[in-house]
C-alpha cells in the first residue's frame, strides 16, 4: 500500500485516469438560471394612503351593496305583507280590473273599526268608503282625486256569493251595510254599480292601525274648526266616543285624530267626510315635509299589520305610487263631493248628483 501511494497509484493518486483506474464523474451542472428579486422600494406616505383609501372604498362598497340588498329584501317582504292574504280581500280581488297602460288607477279604500277584547264582533261596518283616483304625469301635472260616500247613504247593495261570482241584490240599504253583510266584495260591487267606474285596487284599513301610524309620525297638525267635546257618562245623549278638542291649529295624537275624523254626533255625515279628506291632505303634507328615513321601518311595519291591498301590486308599482304621492305638487289633490244629500239617520242623494261627482 505504501508503494502504491508513493508511486501515485490508486485512489490517493491524482484523478487523471493515468493509472487505469476509474475517475469519479464531475458534479452535475444545473440548467436553471437563478435570479434574485430586486429589493423592494421604500414605502412612501402617498402609497400607504392610496392603499388605505382603496381598502376603505372596497369596504364601503361591500357594506353599501349589503345595505342595498337588505333594503330591497325588506321592501319586497313589506309589499308581500300587504298583499291580499285574508279570504275577504282575496274574494274581492277577483273582481278588480287591470290598470290599462297610461291610464289613471282607481282604488277603493275601506276603513273599518274592528275592536279588540270584549268589543270584538264577527262583523264590522265600514266607517269610510272612499275612491282615490291617481293620475301620474311625466310633466309634473299629475293629480289625486278623492270621492267619499256618506256611510249612511241609501243605495242598492250588490253582494257576491261566497266564491265571488254572481250577486244577490238588496234594494235601498245603507252603503256601509254592504261591508257588514257581504264583506269587501259587497262594497266593491256596490260602488262599481253606483258609479260605473272600474276599480283597480282595494285597500282595507283597520282604524286602530290608523292611530298607530299617526303616532309613529309623531302626531299630525290639523286646524280644528270648533270645540269638539263629549264625555260618555252612560246616558242616551252622551252614548258615543269621548272627545275633547279645543279650536285652533294644533298637533293631534293618533287617538285624537281618530276621534276628530269619526265625530258626527252634532253635525252631519257630510261634514265628517270633509274632516276625513282634510286629514288625508294633512297626512300627505306631514309625510312630504317631515319625512324621517329612520322612522320608515317602524311606520312600514305598522302599515303592513293594519293595511291589506287587493290587486296584486308589484314592488315597482307600490314604489312608483308612493314616490308620486310624496312628490305631488301642492294644489294637485282634489276633493269631490256628492251634492244634494238629504236625510238624517239614513241619507239619500239623486243619481244625477252621484254622476256629477263621478
Amino acid at each position: 500500500m505504501r508503494t502504491t501511494l508513493k508511486r501515485g497509484i490508486g485512489r490517493g493518486a491524482e484523478l487523471d485516469g493515468s493509472n487505469g483506474n476509474a475517475v469519479y464523474p464531475p458534479g452535475p451542472i444545473s440548467a436553471v438560471t437563478r435570479y434574485e428579486q430586486p429589493p423592494l422600494p421604500a414605502r412612501t406616505g402617498v402609497g400607504l394612503f392610496g392603499r388605505i383609501l382603496l381598502g376603505t372604498l372596497l369596504i364601503l362598497t361591500s357594506v353599501g351593496l349589503a345595505i342595498a340588498g337588505g333594503a330591497y329584501l325588506w321592501f319586497h317582504e313589506s309589499v308581500a305583507d300587504v298583499r291580499a292574504h285574508s279570504s275577504d280581500v282575496k274574494i274581492a280581488e277577483r273582481s278588480l280590473k287591470a290598470v290599462l297602460p297610461h291610464q289613471a288607477a282607481i282604488a277603493l279604500v275601506l276603513g273599518y273599526d274592528q275592536r279588540a277584547g270584549v268589543e270584538y264582533t264577527s262583523g264590522s261596518r265600514s266607517d269610510t268608503v272612499m275612491l282615490i283616483r291617481a293620475q301620474p304625469a311625466s310633466n309634473g301635472n299629475g293629480a289625486i282625486s278623492l270621492l267619499s260616500f256618506p256611510r249612511d247613504l241609501g243605495v242598492d247593495i250588490y253582494c257576491p256569493n261566497s266564491v265571488g261570482t254572481g250577486t244577490h241584490f238588496v234594494q235601498n240599504a245603507r252603503i256601509n251595510a254592504a261591508y257588514a253583510d257581504c264583506g269587501s266584495a259587497g262594497t266593491l260591487a256596490t260602488v262599481e254599480h253606483l258609479t260605473g267606474l272600474p276599480v283597480n285596487y282595494l285597500i282595507t284599513v283597520d282604524f286602530h292601525g290608523f292611530k298607530e301610524i299617526v303616532d309613529k309620525l309623531g302626531g299630525i297638525w290639523l286646524d280644528i274648526d270648533r270645540t269638539y267635546y263629549n264625555k260618555n257618562v252612560g246616558t242616551a245623549a252622551t252614548d258615543y266616543a269621548n272627545i275633547d278638542l279645543p279650536p285652533g291649529y294644533q298637533k293631534l295624537t293618533g287617538e285624537q285624530a281618530l276621534e276628530f275624523v269619526r265625530f258626527r254626533h252634532t253635525d252631519s255625515d257630510y261634514v265628517r267626510l270633509a274632516r276625513q279628506q282634510e286629514f288625508v291632505r294633512a297626512l300627505k303634507q306631514q309625510f312630504s315635509s317631515n319625512f324621517d328615513p329612520l322612522k320608515l321601518p317602524s311606520i312600514v311595519s305598522t302599515i303592513t299589520k293594519n293595511v291589506e291591498v287587493g290587486g296584486d301590486p308589484s314592488d315597482g308599482t307600490v314604489l312608483s305610487y308612493a314616490l308620486f304621492a310624496l312628490t305631488l305638487k301642492g294644489g294637485h289633490i282634489f276633493q269631490d263631493k256628492i251634492d244634494g244629500v238629504t236625510g238624517a239617520g239614513e241619507t239619500s242623494a239623486p243619481q244625477s248628483s252621484i254622476d256629477t261627482a263621478v
